[in-house]
């Protein structure tokens, strides 16, 4: 299969914008993929842009003077600066407070290894964590007898106070930690992320943000959260390449976090992350197709993009709700693009393969029984309304 050329991007005030942006994307124009939440469809132009970075670095690969430049064939030792910048836009703060890694676990794991928990000190979680925001925490704890408690988050939500309260009543005086997403991965619940972290100042504890679920799906401001340190996985909302992650560590608590995986730059600490984003050889290509796809958002625009992707998950959730055998997962007012129901009596495996199977519509069933469904640019309305009739009819 040849990778296709995309048509030029559509005009910024195009009647028919997100119609004909649909056409920077590979799938086929009568399937539908709600399926972000997991992993993102990347734009024509980030595939082209690693393809042709893999095809140039290997038909020159004798060309390369290894004194000067040869890093561009292998990542894992550059700093990366421009990446780096752009992801410091995004996410509002400079460029040396950002590691390039794989992934969100992976900036989980370096918090959790690099940084002198003491012994016998509170790490708290929540009860909904993904693993990929537990399981560092979790070995942590039985390697390091550091102790390790869940914080009960409320089924059917009433607001964001709700969980702040349950923090706060969970802290105490042995609390060293607490580590909650921005966005929950199975709910779709947007945490007040700024209040949980003015919560752990007062309180002298260390707060980790899990932005698993956030880059490229809402606004992020670290300055404004002022957490501690903040990870995200590019290769969901953002449509970069699966293997690209930042983190983000705040320059007060930076050097307070150990290099994990060391090479030449471990004590770096003029450029935190620099330090901490060097990981041994890597595949380069997979940071072209991360610039390209930055490029690609902020030529959007991130406004526009958080817009569509909310007013597409807004329309869905008021058509669920107006359906009496479904249940919202997902509260209505802390949402943004993650959607998550159930159908009465109809296990959620059921419903994603009628959704498939009626209306060519791929959401995600979960092990809990109901459907996560994602809504992205690369979604329209009448996918929306297509869904809720499958919906309606089962």
């Amino acid at each position: 299969m040849s990778i296709p050329t995309p048509p030029p991007m559509p005009k910024p005030d195009s009647t028919d914008y997100w119609k004909e942006l649909r056409a920077q994307f590979p799938m086929p124009p009568d399937e539908a993929y709600c399926n972000t939440g997991t992993i993102g469809v990347s734009p024509i132009r980030v595939i082209n842009a690693m393809y042709q970075h893999v095809l140039i670095a290997n038909t020159n690969a004798a060309h390369i003077d290894w004194r000067e430049g040869g890093q561009a064939l292998l990542s894992g030792y550059a700093p990366y600066v421009e990446i780096r910048e752009k992801l410091g836009k995004l996410i509002n703060t400079e460029y040396q407070n950002i590691a390039l890694i794989q992934n969100a676990t992976m900036g989980m794991n370096l918090l959790a290894n690099g940084l002198d928990i003491p012994k016998d000190a509170e790490i708290l979680t929540t009860d909904i964590e993904h693993p990929g925001g537990r399981s560092g925490w979790e070995l942590h704890s039985r390697r390091h007898d550091s102790k390790h408690r869940m914080v009960k988050i409320p089924r059917n939500i009433d607001g964001p106070a709700e969980i702040i309260a349950a923090f706060d009543q969970a802290i105490t005086p042995d609390t060293y930690l607490m580590s909650f997403p921005h966005i929950s991965s199975a709910q779709g619940i947007k945490f007040p992320a700024h209040e949980l972290a003015k919560l752990a100042k007062e309180h002298g504890i260390f707060s980790v943000v899990d932005g698993a679920q956030t880059p490229g799906h809402i606004k992020i401001d670290v300055q404004k959260i002022d957490c501690d340190a903040y990870y995200g996985s590019p290769h969901k909302w953002l449509m970069a390449p699966a293997g690209n992650g930042f983190l983000y560590i705040n320059p007060r608590r930076a050097d307070e976090v150990w290099t994990t995986l060391a090479s030449s730059q471990w004590d770096n600490h003029t450029d935190n992350g620099y330090r901490l984003g060097q990981r041994g050889t890597g595949n380069p290509s997979l940071l072209v197709g991360l610039e390209e796809a930055l490029d690609f958002h902020f030529e959007i625009g991130p406004t526009r993009v958080y817009k569509r992707i909310k007013d597409l998950g807004d329309r869905l959730r008021k058509g669920l709700s107006e359906l009496p055998k479904v249940q919202l997962v997902t509260p209505l007012d802390m949402a943004a693009g993650l959607t998550t129901f159930k159908v009465k009596d109809i296990p959620g495996i059921k419903v994603q393969n009628q959704l498939w199977t009626r209306g060519k519509i791929q959401p995600r069933a979960l092990s809990e029984g109901g459907i996560r469904y994602s809504t992205h640019i690369y979604n329209n309305t009448d996918e929306i309304a297509r869904s809720l009739e499958i919906i309606k009819q089962l």
